[in-house]
C-alpha cells in the first residue's frame, strides 16, 4: 500500500478536500450536488470539492455510478477497488478512534494520473 501513498505533490487544502470527498463516498453520505460542488453559495468549499471529485475520478480512486436507473441516485459516486484500499489505508494510518486526524493530512500522498 506504500505505493498508494506516493505520487503527486499537492497542497494541504487540496488534500483535505480530496480526503473529505473520499470519506463521503466511503460512508455513502452525500448527494451528487455535494460531490460536484453544486451546493448553495454559503458552502465556501463547494468549488474545491467539485475539483477534488473530478481529480479523484481522473486518478481512478472514485467513479460515478452511471448504472443507477433513476435521476436521483442515493450514492452517486463510489470508490473504486483502488479507492477503497487507499481510504482504508489512510484511515488506518491517520485515523484516531474512527475520526480523521486532519493535522496529519499533509503526510498523505495521492497517486498520479
Amino acid at each position: 500500500m506504500d505505493q498508494m501513498l506516493k505520487g503527486q505533490d499537492i497542497g494541504r487544502r487540496q488534500k483535505i478536500r480530496r480526503i473529505e470527498v473520499l470519506l463521503a463516498a466511503y460512508r455513502e453520505a452525500r448527494t451528487q450536488e455535494w460531490f460536484e460542488g453544486k451546493t448553495p453559495s454559503r458552502d465556501h468549499n463547494r468549488e474545491d470539492r467539485g475539483e477534488a471529485t473530478k481529480d479523484l475520478v481522473r486518478i481512478g480512486l472514485l467513479e460515478k455510478d452511471y448504472d443507477y436507473p433513476g435521476p436521483k441516485h442515493p450514492h452517486p459516486y463510489r470508490l473504486t477497488v483502488e479507492g477503497l484500499a487507499f481510504v482504508e489505508d489512510v484511515i488506518g494510518r491517520f485515523g484516531k478512534g474512527g475520526r480523521m486526524d486532519w493535522k496529519r493530512v499533509k503526510e498523505i500522498e495521492f497517486p498520479s494520473w
